[in-house]
């Protein structure tokens, strides 16, 4: 009965949430400040798309070949002052592979963000929405313009088998405090809600999950930081019988390089208690390394963390990511990516139903027509090894897309 209550309230609620929280937050921008800019930029891409294996089905009799079109638009409405920020960017996705095909969907996003800076403070509230075919919202992407490894996201299930659409709210306030010159503290909570249709209960569950977290950081010096961290969170799925709580802590360093690169690492531990006296601690760690050029953006990360999915529980999850970007002329700019990562079960009661390993290698090459107008072709080879099956699937998918990005209108007030 309560899936029923969450499925009914649907995206337009959801959204319509998003909307009015975007709206108040504007208003508090506009009213707390004399000089400001607004802009607007909207983008218009349509791609023909075909893909081999779009299900990622283990069976090769079972595969089925598809080519069709995506039609995507976007804008963004951007407001910028001395001391505040807001963006607010809904999309809207049309996939069509033929007219008897189930892989047509109409996907909305929306996301915004807001902060506010003094002397002393930072205050930044982001708000993601998504609904969007199972399809595509549960497998991993590598992303080539993803610049920090914190934007990257891991919880997907690989489980692109399933007809049926998925809907997620992601918020993350957070608070800064700067003690000294040498000292800052940071407040910050990820709160996660994800709702599948009905049909797809049988494969994945709808699941809450919220983090909080306490940083502090100390600047020893121009260029080296060291960072302390706690963290509490909870995991909550339809079907559980408790919620999974877990807590832990961590230390770092933030080491800039050069004036282009930076170089992060963190070690810790994160214990997990699933209830009726069942607790686990695993180590967690991150590594990232990030180079930006005038012509180039390279970042490279490692990742151990656990992580939260439809799956039904909490795992343990081991990432990979690599992208690298580069400006070959005035006319021609291309990319490579890789995303690699194993999920195991966090403990035995959740059984082997969460483990498997993944892996996605994309090449993208883009030719600049003119200023606003570009033609770009990407490549993704997606390999996926799940052990409730004992089978491994693979696909090859090749996007050919026509962008128009025209200039921002801008306008100062």
């Amino acid at each position: 009965m309560t899936k029923q209550i969450r499925t009914l309230s649907g995206a337009p609620r959801r959204l319509a949430g998003l909307y009015v929280i975007s709206f108040f937050v504007l208003l508090g921008a506009v009213s707390s400040v004399k000089a400001a800019e607004w802009s607007f930029a909207p983008v218009l891409r349509v791609a023909g798309d075909f893909d081999d294996n779009p299900y990622l089905s283990h069976r090769t009799d079972n595969a089925e070949s598809v080519n069709g079109y995506i039609l995507e638009g976007s804008a963004e409405v951007a407001y910028r002052s001395e001391k505040s920020h807001f963006d607010f960017t809904p999309t809207l996705r049309r996939r069509d592979y033929g007219s008897d095909s189930d892989l047509n969907s109409d996907d909305q996003f929306l996301t915004t963000s807001f902060s506010h800076n003094t002397i002393a403070t930072n205050f930044r509230i982001r708000a993601n929405f998504d609904r969007q075919s199972v399809r595509t919202a549960e497998r991993a992407d590598v992303d080539l313009e993803a610049e920090d490894p914190d934007d990257i996201l891991d919880d997907d299930t690989g489980r692109v088998g399933v007809r049926g659409r998925r809907e997620r709210v992601r918020v993350s306030p957070s608070f800064l405090y700067r003690a000294s010159e040498a000292s800052s503290i940071i407040m910050q909570v990820n709160y996660t809600d994800v709702v599948f249709d009905d049909d797809v209960g049988l494969f994945l569950t709808d699941y809450t999950d919220w983090r909080a977290n306490v940083f502090y950081r100390r600047k020893w010096s121009e260029r080296f930081t060291a960072v302390f961290a706690a963290t509490y969170r909870s995991y909550d799925t339809e079907f559980s019988l408790s919620e999974v709580t877990g807590a832990g802590a961590s230390f770092g360093i933030d080491r800039e390089m050069s004036e282009t690169s930076r170089l992060r690492l963190s070690i810790g531990f994160e214990n997990t208690d699933s209830g009726g006296g069942s607790a686990v601690t695993e180590p967690v760690a991150a590594l990232s390394y990030v180079r930006r050029q005038k012509t180039t953006t390279l970042l490279a990360s490692y990742r151990r963390s656990v992580t939260a999915s439809g799956a039904g529980a909490l795992g343990i999850r081991d990432s990979f990511t690599l992208n690298f970007t580069r400006r070959l002329n005035d006319r021609m700019s291309a990319g490579i990516g890789a995303r690699a990562y194993s999920t195991d079960a966090i403990d035995e009661t959740s059984g082997p139903l969460d483990e498997r390993v993944f892996l996605q290698l994309k090449a993208s090459l883009t030719w600049h027509i003119s200023q606003t107008v570009s033609l770009q072709t990407d490549y993704h080879y997606t390999f996926l090894d799940r052990e409730v099956l004992g089978e491994s699937s693979n696909s090859n998918q090749i996007t050919v897309w026509l962008n128009w990005i025209p200039t921002p209108m801008v306008r100062s007030r």
